[in-house]
């Protein structure tokens, strides 16, 4: 049984759905400003990707490549679908489409004064137990500290820098560039 990956359109049986998903997995602030996402699926930029487990819609992923980087920005699994390894099974599906590439994630900061550490706890363990590791660097938004995970290889703080002024573009770049701390 493998997972596929449908690039979202707004023809999608479950595109509300998908949407719904999207904003109550990930609050406001680490969301993708909704007119950044538009103007990338308007114009044909990959990335955003319903998640079917043959016809039954279990989730969506927004990941961007930038050389040899998979960079996933966002994983959510629909709550009808949690609890069964389908979170394990994209994981080796997303590995298996990227053979040979590097794969990257943040996840918030360890934080035992965060209301949600438990959380925060059980998902680096769950991103530890599908062949992550640290890259040894904190990425500093403005709102929140995240933590880099990889998978296959290592990173490097300017590959990290390069990746984000790539992400968001120059000029964009330039206002929201993320801190790159070494832990």
């Amino acid at each position: 049984m493998n997972i596929n990956f449908k690039a979202l359109n707004k023809h999608d049986a479950n595109y509300t759905e998908v949407i719904e998903l999207y904003k109550e997995a990930f609050p406001g602030a680490k969301r993708i400003p909704t007119f950044l996402l538009r103007y990338k699926l308007r114009n044909g930029k990959e990335g955003f990707n319903v998640l079917y487990e043959n016809d039954e819609w279990i989730g969506l992923i927004y990941s961007a490549e930038y050389k040899d980087i998979v960079f996933v920005q966002f994983l959510a699994i629909s709550e009808s679908s949690r609890s069964q390894g389908y979170g394990s099974k994209v994981m080796a599906s997303l590995k298996d489409r990227h053979i040979g590439k590097r794969i990257i994630l943040n996840i918030e900061e360890l934080d035992k004064k965060a209301t949600n550490y438990e959380q925060r706890v059980k998902r680096k363990a769950f991103y530890e137990k599908n062949g992550f590791i640290s890259t040894g660097y904190m990425v500093k938004e403005p709102d929140q500290k995240y933590e880099m995970l990889i998978r296959e290889g290592s990173i490097s703080k300017e590959e990290i820098e390069s990746l984000y002024d790539d992400l968001f573009g120059s000029i964009i770049s330039f206002f929201i560039r993320p801190k790159v701390l070494k832990i």
